[in-house]
């Protein structure tokens, strides 16, 4: 049992009201919990009620990161320029947040009043929680740093709905808030009466195909993934279920974890991990149950094509009538220097589809109204209501006692973003692409999305099918209804998502749903579903390891266990094995080559190097680099594949998608050429940043911390390492890492 770091504290607030002699007044609420802090100081929190509950996590989680939140609940209720001002503040982020939501009166209307008494006492309670923490401790003595605001002017006591605007803002982080969409939201200036409809030359579209594949990469993040793992009762020592929770997110800030434990007792009672700020679990484990999420690529937004009436540039075609498209003014705040405030004013032009949207920067060519084609497009956000669903199904999923009730937590479709995968003590594993996706068929999108040299397939082409394009002249393209999704949702339902529950295993490396069961595809889906690593495409060198990994485990080959299936050890052996799986593929050839020309340091390295990154390997920075001077000539630029007809031995065969492609074709003087080239850019890139090539490890990866640098292993999830560690190269080496293995769990039962 842990031993207690702080005294149990009583937390217990009577909120007054003001009354008259009327005796029918109602009784002011009571807020009470109990905060016990054990090592490491994380909170065991527990309460009689939601009202509670929420309040003794809000005050504890308050206690170590109140600022963190608090500059988001600004941020999300459109004050930043208001309160921080323009230069640290954001401008353009209030005008989009103010145009998703209305003030506060109509938001609470649209959004918070329909929600559920459980959500509302349970976020209510986290918002008194933290305010009492700032009334008690004063703006004078917040934290300072990086991630303070002691004496701040954004400080303030913020109220409910100001805190369900921000839960609400952080699902649309893979849509309107994402920053190539906000700002395409946000350069949108009317139409031009200069501009002209022309058809662009082939040439055109393809230099535009080209710039598009490298600038929209943005829209996906690869340094923020996870890995998850759930194994039924064939593939565990115990029979019991067990599960492997990896994610990689950062360390710090907004996007970080907080460990809690909260219990209600009889009702509720949950240890695990929120994002900052959560008033709920959100990876975990009960008495019954264990979960954890990877981050998913299928399409949260759908972008509609409007052909413009050339009479009329404020019109737009629909089944051959011309529809107008709107205006709506968002004036915001902004403090001036002198401490005045001037209103900053921006014009949303709307279709019913939703906002227009400028990706200007992303290609020029879609710059203009009308852009080349004479159209534009309008955006459309499935993810406007998701967050504010998000809290009741988190919470009723910590409630399941098995699969099957865990399963139905998630007909709410609360999910943003991610993945799911889950165990239950009995031994019975579950995944499901149980998101947020808009319903939108296969045959919509066959049907919709016009053919090259149409905008609607060089978006789909360029982008891997993460932008999709539909046709907004023609009714049949709308997103359809779901009678099982919730009301006025267009949304798929859960029945209709992909989704496995086995008593072996499933795993989900951010590719699509297609390989969740490595031995049991998921086939038949919509490529909306999941176009990263869709049905027969090629993976992510991550999806490959862990499956080989788990499949190496249960014949007992991997070195960890004579014995073969899971047990603890060796499930926490296998997450820390540091594998370079890349490396697995090509190093051989690459040696080879080496033999072929004058002896170099950096192939004597890469034969020494034991083709991990633990601390004390020497080398892995010399394949670092080397494999992305590869992936920038050869990738993909919006995944983490190698894509080419002449770089790989063995070509990928969508019929054994773990272990292909693989080795390079040494036969071809192009490719001996470019591994000698990469290998030569690699060196010297490592030598400009002071970096020894055969240093170890953990001198070359480090945090930097009080003056000291803490050796860090892991390394590049693009590289197919599997415990992923995102970093570039900087003087001294892999300094401060952006993301990467965060808070790992690993659960069963005994």
């Amino acid at each position: 049992m842990s031993r207690n770091l702080l005294l149990t504290c009583l937390l217990t607030c009577l909120v007054s009201a003001c009354s008259d002699s009327n005796n029918d007044s109602p009784v002011p609420p009571t807020y009470t919990a109990e905060i016990r802090r054990t090592d490491y100081g994380i909170p065991h929190i527990k309460a009689d009620d939601w009202a509670g509950l929420g309040y003794g996590f809000g005050y504890a989680y308050a206690q170590d990161n109140f600022c963190v939140t608090m500059r988001e609940v600004v941020i999300a209720t459109g004050r930043s320029a208001e309160l921080m001002g323009e230069d640290e503040g954001d401008v353009e982020s209030d005008q989009l947040f103010r145009f998703l939501y209305g003030d506060k009166a109509s938001f609470k209307e649209k959004f918070v009043d329909a929600l559920p008494k459980d959500t509302l006492d349970l976020t209510e309670g986290f918002t008194r929680g933290m305010n009492r923490y700032l009334e008690e401790t004063g703006v004078e003595n917040l934290p300072e740093g990086q991630w303070g605001c002691r004496n701040a002017p954004w400080v303030y006591a913020f109220d409910n709905v100001d805190y369900l605007m921000f839960l609400g803002s952080i699902a649309l982080q893979g849509s309107s808030n994402q920053g190539i969409l906000r700002q395409g939201l946000l350069s949108v200036t009317g139409p031009s009466p200069s501009a002209m409809a022309t058809t662009p030359s082939s040439a055109e579209i393809a230099t535009a195909a080209v710039t598009l594949d490298e600038t929209t990469a943005q829209l996906r993040n690869p340094e923020l993934g996870s890995n998850g793992l759930a194994l039924g009762r064939d593939a565990t020592k115990s029979g019991r279920g067990m599960l492997l929770g990896n994610p990689h997110q950062p360390w710090f800030g907004n996007g970080a974890w907080y460990q809690a434990h909260l219990t209600i007792p009889g009702v509720y009672n949950a240890a695990g991990a929120a994002l900052h700020g959560l008033p709920f679990i959100a990876i975990g484990f009960t008495r019954d149950v264990a979960w954890t999420h990877t981050v998913s690529y299928a399409n949260r937004f759908s972008l509609y094509e409007l052909k413009l009436n050339p009479s009329n540039p404020l019109q737009y075609d629909y089944d051959g009538q011309w529809r107008d498209i709107g205006q709506q003014l968002v004036e915001v705040l902004a403090k001036q220097p002198d401490g005045s405030m001037a209103t900053r004013s921006y014009t949303f032009y709307t279709s019913h589809y939703g906002p227009i949207i400028n990706l200007k920067n992303v290609e020029e060519a879609l710059d203009g109204w009308p852009m080349f084609n004479g159209s534009v497009l309008a955006f459309r956000d499935a993810n406007l209501n998701t967050g504010l669903r998000g809290t009741g199904q988190w919470t009723k999923k910590a409630q399941a006692t098995n699969i099957q009730e865990y399963i139905e937590a998630l007909d709410a479709i609360g999910n943003p973003l991610f993945h799911d995968l889950a165990v239950d003590r009995d031994g019975n594993a579950f995944y499901g692409e149980v998101s947020a996706i808009p319903f939108v068929t296969q045959e919509q999108l066959d049907g919709c999305v016009e053919p090259l040299p149409s905008l609607g397939a060089l978006l789909s082409e360029s982008t891997t099918g993460v932008l999709v394009s539909l046709n907004g002249a023609d009714s049949a393209c709308e997103w359809g209804t779901d009678p099982d999704a919730p009301a006025g949702s267009n949304l798929y339902s859960s029945a209709k998502l992909p989704q496995i529950r086995t008593t072996d295993y499933v795993g989900n490396s951010n590719n699509s749903y297609w390989l969740s069961d490595a031995n049991n595809p998921l086939e038949g889906f919509p490529r909306i579903m999941g176009p990263l690593g869709y049905e027969g495409l090629q993976q992510f060198p991550r999806t490959q390891i862990g499956h080989v990994m788990v499949a190496e485990r249960k014949n007992a080959t991997d070195g960890l266990d004579p014995e073969p299936l899971f047990d603890l050890p060796s499930l926490e052996g296998m997450m820390y094995s540091n594998r370079v799986y890349a490396a697995e593929l090509v190093l051989d050839d690459i040696l080879q080559i080496c033999t072929t020309q004058e002896p170099s340091e950096a192939c004597a390295v890469l034969a020494g190097w034991d083709r991990k990154v633990n601390l004390d390997s020497r080398g892995a920075q010399v394949f670092t680099e080397f494999w992305q001077v590869i992936r920038d000539e050869l990738n993909s630029q919006f995944q983490d594949v190698v894509e080419s007809d002449e770089f790989w031995k063995v070509d990928f065969d969508p019929q054994d998608p773990l272990h292909t492609p693989a080795g390079i074709d040494t036969d071809l003087e192009v490719n001996r050429q470019r591994v000698l080239t990469a290998l030569t850019i690699a060196s010297q890139r490592l030598r400009d940043h002071g970096v020894a090539l055969d240093a170890p490890w953990g001198e070359v990866q480090v945090l930097q911390r009080n003056d000291k640098n803490i050796p860090i292993h892991g390394g590049p999830g693009t590289a197919g390492v599997y415990g992923a560690i995102s970093v570039g190269l900087s003087e001294g080496g892999y300094i401060n890492r952006r993301a990467g293995n965060s808070y790992i769990q690993a659960v069963t039962w005994d």
